[in-house]
């Protein structure tokens, strides 16, 4: 499933030449929930959504969701989730996902865009850590759960 977007040209707009952005599969994510919270207050939604767990596979990276580690803050269909992951060799990583779910589709599947930040040791998973991300993803029922395709940027 290893792809890359594009091949390495530029285009051009009023005269300057603007680089393409290269990106690549690096793995995917299955988010479960641990039911939500919900809200309207005088000037915002919140949710509160904690992780029960899940599971990270794909070429780079392959761990799990460390259950009750964290959760998504959403406000305004803005996302904003903290939790811990593991790698498959034991090593712990954080990660802060930023971005926006789309709610109000005509086909009724929500879906997001996100952007991670991954924090982690010295080693062999520092590169998460040096490395931007987009992600894409959706949301599902029965059982309560996301799943997250990233890619990094190259």
């Amino acid at each position: 499933m290893a792809q890359s977007n594009s091949p390495s040209t530029s285009q051009s707009v009023e005269g300057q030449e603007i680089p393409v952005i290269d990106h690549e599969y690096a793995f995917s994510m299955r988010i479960e929930s641990g039911g939500h919270i919900e809200f309207q207050g005088p000037m915002r939604s919140r949710t509160f959504e904690p992780a029960s767990g899940g599971e990270i596979w794909g070429p780079k990276l392959q761990g799990r969701v460390v259950p009750q580690s964290g959760a998504d803050f959403a406000s305004n269909e803005l996302m904003d989730a903290h939790m811990m992951l593991q790698a498959s060799d034991g090593t712990w990583i954080y990660m802060n996902l930023i971005g926006y779910e789309h709610s109000n589709t005509e086909d009724e599947q929500p879906y997001f865009r996100v952007s991670p930040y991954f924090d982690t040791p010295s080693g062999p998973h520092e590169w998460l850590s040096k490395t931007v991300f987009i992600g894409m993803g959706e949301r599902y029922h029965n059982p309560d759960h996301n799943i997250i395709h990233f890619h990094e940027i190259l």
